[in-house]
């Protein structure tokens, strides 16, 4: 046996900071007693050990170290090199953290109340019973506090909060779950709660510029008293004003709350007059599992809905609703319901005392950015809420909830599963956590790469779009999604946009050589760009702009996340500039990322679209789909005569749309999304909607109704028509062929445009394919006195299998293996259900998102991921 004493340094990367995993090395270093020594710490690029004992003892203690590391944690890379024995080593020791040039070392999410801590915050032996703040290694704020790395309490806002001698002596001892855990804090050493009242607020503070002071004790705590009795009277009064009807904004782990009653209907209308937030649905957040289950079609805590919800992201959870009392406010018209657990013990505190559910919604007036700080709520909410419970610890980066989709699966093509879970929202308890990108494609050594840039590792920032807004970091090939940053449309979002974009740069420490945007001119984010590079050009710095057209970000998207090279990608919502300035919205492309490395946008051809039809009043015809109908009757040569806005049409008003019709002055678009909008108010479902994508809702919600009650004939339907020929709507055919679209007006055609670009061989002119016979025949089935639910369930199921049918023939064509679906209408469940088991039927692989958004919020990483593979 070999006795002599070696000594091994290991550098190891990933997620290993915020989660305990210094204090889990010393531990498994105490198990060798005299037999190791050394040391372990943080830098701002990974945790590094030095360690020096037997060989033997050595390998054990790396193995312990990777093989049991905390839960919280990930070790993507453990780099081990062989160094010099110290002499006179005696002890194993944590180390003070070093700074350094890069961070590339992974920020942790915020994460939810563990066992531990709760039973800590219930036991009334425990010095943290009924402690609002109560943390330690596994559980509670992580991105939301921190500030700068390597993540130490003096880099986080909880510098603010010295420890006691009982929290210091918890942080010293190896043995404890809070031993070096940044966070932790009680009642002696750390924040506390109070309580604001909104007549207590000087007047005028609408405006969130407002120099005028608030008075330092409404702001930071000076107020009040931070003894147990002192709080629980705070949690008590807060509880209070809940059951008595009023708004409580309360101040969270990233962000403010607005909470209501969501049993009481006057608070809740409320709430949304004082909210400006006419019809969007609103979340409910619940103390426990028992009171989810008598909200939404949960039965056991083994259910993956159930799995989702007791996560430790403890996102919102869109399931269908079991008809519990709740008022009929918070989700008009509605058959899901979003759901969260109350996720930190100052929810769950609250919560309990309040002893029903409540409405929680983003603090924030609509289209503004979310309020984190006491001074920024006060001026903001102050006009909403009622109340506003406080608190003293800071927050350095917002973070919005996540929000998660249950989609149940309904066809005999999913047998072992009954749900399909589709992002709406990344945010709390998933952001920061990166994407590892795809390996880049082989290239040809003589080829030129499209971006040549003088860095090895060039950084990327994807901008987003316009809407439900992120942006994406890539760097040594991993991708940082940001938050939920939300609309772009006000002064404040741009601001809290640029704030966070410069938070995120100043941790990793680079600023992005190659900066993508979206083709729109007119985006917030396009302005942004170009202002941003422009100015890093006066400044000496060299940057790259590049546009990438929205659907085609979309569909790059897709094949980030499930790192497949090649399909073909359905990208369908209800906008985006076009390259022919029109809007896009249905596109079919074949995306393969070696073409995509060679020749940009070329990679991604778009094959197949819906047909353009006008939108007279442009932005006011999605507001109001009856003009969208009107628009859509009109340019297939039909009228409204017999149909549920047959008033509409004969209007004044209506004539006035046929004229702009008639005039073709209108914008035009193919989206998919608007197509619903005209199907809505045909169907008599929703002529005027009262927020973003109401009427396609109410298209699938009035579908999803009708299948739930006719099981059988639903099911005929799809037989029938969606693996076989047949029409959907009717007994008539359906006409399934291909027109072209006129080819692009160019003075290069396309076989030149190949010849130039060496792409060898160019797809046709994109295929537009026929809906007239689709829309014509629902109009004949509405006069026919069809019900409108089975109308849209057939709607979908023809429209399902004109994109499926579509997606399989371009398959043959271009020898794709792989098929998938992007964009905001995938979140369509039922639609992307039907095309997916039609596709799969064919036996093609299906692809959906599972970890991004299919919406917008998945857009930067598209474009991040288009600027990785062009960039050499």
């Amino acid at each position: 046996m070999d006795n002599t004493v070696v000594r091994r340094r290991w550098i190891l990367t990933g997620i290993v900071q915020g989660v305990g995993f210094r204090p889990h090395v010393a531990r498994v270093a105490s198990r060798f007693g005299a037999g190791l020594t050394g040391f372990c710490g943080n830098d701002s690029l990974s945790v590094f050990i030095e360690a020096q004992g037997e060989l033997s003892v050595l390998r054990a203690f790396i193995a312990a170290v990777v093989g049991e590391a905390p839960p919280l944690s990930y070790v993507m890379r453990c780099q081990e090199t062989t160094i010099d024995v110290v002499d006179s080593e005696n002890e194993f020791r944590i180390v003070a953290s070093r700074g350094g040039v890069g961070a590339r070392t992974l920020i942790p999410p915020d994460v939810s109340l563990c066992a531990a801590c709760l039973a800590d915050i219930r036991d009334p032996g425990n010095r943290r019973y009924g402690y609002a703040f109560t943390t330690c290694t596994n559980c509670g704020p992580r991105l939301s506090i921190i500030e700068d790395l390597p993540y130490d309490r003096p880099q986080t806002t909880m510098r603010d909060f010295p420890l006691c001698a009982a929290c210091a002596a918890e942080y010293r001892d190896p043995g404890d779950r809070r031993f070096h855990a940044q966070p932790i804090s009680c009642y002696d050493c750390g924040p506390h709660l109070w309580l604001v009242a909104a007549s207590e607020l000087p007047t005028g503070l609408a405006d969130p510029f407002s120099s005028q002071d608030l008075g330092v004790d409404l702001v930071d705590g000076s107020r009040g008293g931070r003894s147990p009795a002192e709080q629980d009277a705070v949690l008590d009064a807060a509880a209070a004003d809940l059951r008595s009807g009023k708004i409580v904004a309360v101040k969270g782990l990233g962000g403010f709350h607005l909470l209501v009653d969501a049993t009481n209907e006057t608070a809740v209308s409320r709430l949304r007059r004082r909210k400006h937030r006419d019809g969007k649905p609103l979340a409910v957040m619940v103390a426990d599992f028992a009171a989810a289950r008598a909200l939404v079609d949960i039965d056991t805590p083994e259910n993956p809905i159930a799995q989702l919800l007791l996560s430790p992201a403890h996102p919102i959870v869109l399931a269908v609703r079991n008809g519990a009392a709740i008022a009929p406010s918070v989700a008009p018209g509605l058959d899901n319901l979003g759901v969260m657990l109350a996720y930190t013990p100052l929810h769950l505190l609250l919560l309990e005392r309040v002893g029903r559910p409540v409405v929680a919604t983003s603090g924030n007036l609509s289209s503004e950015p979310l309020c984190y700080t006491n001074a920024d709520a006060l001026r903001r909410l102050g006009s909403i809420a009622d109340t506003f419970l406080l608190h003293n610890r800071g927050i350095a980066v917002p973070v919005e909830d996540s929000v998660i989709m249950a989609a149940p699966l309904t066809l005999p093509s999913s047998p072992s599963l009954k749900t399909a879970f589709l992002p709406v929202r990344r945010s709390r308890g998933y952001v920061p956590l990166p994407f590892p990108l795809p390996e880049k494609p082989s290239r040809d050594p003589a080829s030129q790469p499209c971006i040549s840039v003088n860095q090895v590792n060039p950084v990327i920032l994807g901008v987003g779009g316009e809407l439900k807004n992120t942006f994406t970091l890539v760097r040594d090939g991993l991708a940082f999604t940001s938050a939920h940053l939300g609309d772009m449309g006000s002064l404040a979002s741009q601001l809290a946009y640029e704030k966070a974009i410069g938070q995120l740069t100043k941790i990793h420490r680079e600023h992005p050589t190659i900066v993508i945007r979206d083709l729109h001119p007119n985006y917030a984010t396009t302005a942004w760009a170009e202002r941003y590079v422009a100015s890093a050009r006066d400044s000496g710095r060299t940057l790259r702009l590049l546009a990438l057209q929205h659907h085609r970000a979309h569909a790059l998207s897709l094949l980030a996340e499930t790192r497949v090279p090649r399909a073909i990608v359905i990208a369908v919502d209800g906008t985006g500039y076009g390259d022919d300035a029109k809007i896009w919205g249905s596109e079919v492309f074949l995306v393969d990322t070696s073409r995509v490395a060679a020749q940009g946008e070329a990679g991604v051809p778009r094959l197949a679209h819906l047909p353009y039809f006008p939108l007279p009043g442009a932005d006011l015809a999605v507001r109001e789909p009856w003009r969208q109908a009107v628009a859509l009757l009109r340019s297939l040569g039909l009228s409204a005569t017999g149909l549920p806005l047959e008033s509409r049409w004969c209007s004044s008003l209506g004539q006035t749309v046929l004229s702009q019709v008639d005039s073709g002055s209108s914008p035009w678009s193919c989206a998919l999304g608007r197509y619903f909008d005209a199907v809505a108010a045909l169907l008599g479902l929703c002529e005027i909607s009262s927020h973003e994508a109401a009427a396609p809702v109410a298209v699938q919600t009035a579908a999803r109704r009708w299948q739930a009650e006719n099981p059988l004939a639903a099911a005929q339907i799809v037989h029938s028509y969606l693996f076989q020929l047949g029409s959907a709507l009717s007994d008539g055919p359906v006409v399934a062929q291909w027109t072209a679209s006129p080819p692009p007006q160019t003075g290069v055609s396309c076989e030149a445009a190949a010849s130039q670009s060496g792409i060898g061989t160019v797809p046709p002119a994109a295929r537009e394919l026929p809906m007239a016979g689709i829309i014509t025949e629902l109009v004949a089935g509405i006069k026919a006195g069809i019900c409108p639910g089975e109308l849209a369930f057939r709607f979908h199921v023809v429209v399902a299998k004109l994109f499926a049918t579509t997606t399989c023939a371009l398959a043959a064509e271009y020898e794709c293996a792989a098929a998938g679906i992007t964009g905001g209408s995938a979140l369509n469940s039922l639609l992307t259900e039907l095309i997916g088991a039609a596709v799969k039927e064919h036996g093609l692989t299906w692809l959906t998102h599972q970890r991004i958004p299919a919406n917008d919020g998945g857009l930067s990483l598209g474009q991040a991921f288009y600027g990785w593979l062009v960039t050499m």
